[in-house]
């Protein structure tokens, strides 16, 4: 009978570890699940973000105002036409687009930023030219 006793405080011991070390998963396992959760949120705040600037982007796209390019000699013409598949776009871009010279692209887009039909900004070396929303509605 006495080596009963050990062996029964033996058992109760392992059974005490065998429950702490189950308490301490059961801890982790929540930590994991509260962890993705918020990842989970986060993605979906994300996702609905992504989401709204996709419309505000389709919501910007621009339609060519027939007045306006009517107005503008056939050369000028075509190179707003071409803008207008771009978001914005480089004088490479345009002249791939055109099949003309970059010169003369470069050319004709910068004297559409003169005459107020489109803007232009430098990215690093590159010049990008758009269409500016303000100038388009009231064209």
């Amino acid at each position: 009978m006495t080596k009963n006793k050990p062996a029964l405080q033996d058992a109760k011991e392992l059974l005490l570890a065998l429950v702490n070390e189950f308490r301490q998963l059961s801890m982790k396992v929540d930590l994991i699940a509260e962890s993705n959760e918020r990842m989970l949120t986060l993605q979906k705040a994300l996702d609905q973000k992504l989401a709204m600037k996709s419309r505000q982007k389709e919501k910007r796209k621009l339609e060519p105002d027939a007045v306006a390019l009517l107005s503008l000699p056939a050369a000028l013409r075509k190179t707003a036409l071409a803008l207008y598949k771009f978001d914005r776009a480089t004088a490479d871009d345009l002249a791939d687009e055109t099949k003309r010279l970059r010169a003369v692209e470069s050319a004709s887009a910068n004297q559409l930023v003169r005459m107020g039909y489109l803007k232009k900004e430098r990215g690093g070396r590159k010049v990008y030219f758009y269409i500016d929303s303000g100038l388009e509605t009231n064209r």
